[in-house]
């Protein structure tokens, strides 16, 4: 406080100052919790949603999968039907039957006779097939299989359609799937430890095979091949497939195990059959026991892969050589099949035939 002229002069007060200070940076905090607040809120709102589109979007890709199977399995049956029949209703019935085996997000695929279109498919120089619609001789069939729009399917219902405004989910999935004739070889296994019941047993698995094939249309030409510490080709190919089951019970068993050397005999059987082009070309080799006598198998089984031929394996027994068939198969882009006992061997064997008349080609 100051005095002049007998007057008392006052400077502004700091605790006002101070006062109106304070009030200042409280409003700002305020403020500013509730602008994070806001920010908190906003985020936690995108992260729900972001969540709710991640759990639609695995929901969506397990749909298209499923639609995907259901779709392959109904133009396979479809194929399988014709290729038995040569009836386009009886193909659509059984078409419409597996599709609806199969469901989609919980509800069945419903096909309707308009889906599938038959026609023929050719295989080009370069191993691809064409597919010609209502081209015959008739030994495909395409088959569109749809969720939604102009499918008889409805639409898969999402989840969270509703947070981030798609509430069904519509695709379609197309596949053909084609019949084809074939040359078979069979390689069989006769060593020493085939004796007895095993011997038994893989001459009903051969008989159900050969049986299995017959019942196609196709021309199915086979012919059979077996090995102990040597092999030999037993039947050249032929249409009298039954020739397959008399010549296989005529032969001896005894001996080590070659496993390569059935496969470059099968081989040679192979080289005297159809063009490539025009038939595809199937290997069946089968073993109880461990390979111990010639070169390593996979060595003549590349040869035989890269002739573009498919080699199917299946094992017999619990001695078997799993590991090395098991590789065979891969190298010839086939299927292998392990059977602990004579009832499995016929369902393994039955199996690969029910795969050589169809296939998926598109």
């Amino acid at each position: 406080m100051n005095t002049a002229n007998g007057c008392i002069l006052r400077q502004p007060g700091l605790s006002g100052f101070w006062f109106r200070s304070l009030k200042k940076r409280r409003g700002s905090e305020r403020n500013r919790r509730g602008a994070v607040t806001m920010l908190i809120a906003f985020l936690m709102t995108a992260m729900v949603v972001l969540i709710a589109v991640e759990i639609d979007m695995a929901y969506l890709h397990l749909s298209r999968t499923e639609l995907r199977a259901a779709t392959d399995a109904a133009s396979k049956a479809a194929a399988v039907t014709l290729s038995q029949t040569q009836d386009l209703a009886a193909a659509r019935r059984e078409g419409i039957r597996v599709g609806g085996l199969n469901t989609i997000g919980g509800k069945p695929l419903v096909l309707r006779g308009s889906d599938f279109i038959f026609g023929n498919s050719t295989r080009g120089s370069d191993g691809k097939f064409a597919f010609t619609p209502n081209a015959t001789p008739y030994n495909g069939v395409k088959l569109t299989g749809a969720l939604g729009g102009s499918g008889a399917t409805s639409g898969v219902s999402l989840f969270f359609g509703n947070l981030h405004g798609v509430t069904a989910f519509q695709t379609q999935h197309q596949a053909t799937s084609t019949y084809l004739e074939r040359d078979i070889v069979l390689v069989i296994d006769r060593s020493g430890s085939m004796a007895g019941q095993k011997w038994k047993d893989l001459i009903d698995a051969i008989a159900i095979f050969v049986a299995t094939v017959n019942e196609t249309v196709t021309k199915e030409y086979m012919g059979l091949a077996s090995y102990s510490s040597t092999a030999t080709q037993d039947v050249q190919y032929t249409l009298d497939l039954n020739a397959i089951n008399t010549q296989a019970k005529r032969l001896v068993v005894g001996g080590n195990t070659s496993i390569s050397a059935g496969i470059s005999a099968g081989y040679e059987i192979i080289k005297t059959g159809r063009s490539k082009l025009f038939v595809d070309r199937t290997m069946v080799v089968m073993t109880d026991g461990q390979h111990n006598t010639g070169v390593e198998p996979i060595i003549p089984a590349r040869v035989v892969a890269a002739d573009g031929v498919v080699i199917h394996t299946i094992t017999f027994g619990a001695g078997a050589d799993a590991a090395r068939m098991s590789a065979i198969a891969s190298v010839g882009r086939g299927r292998y099949l392990h059977a602990d006992n004579g009832t499995q061997l016929k369902a393994a064997f039955r199996e690969i035939a029910l795969t050589l008349s169809t296939m998926l080609t598109d």
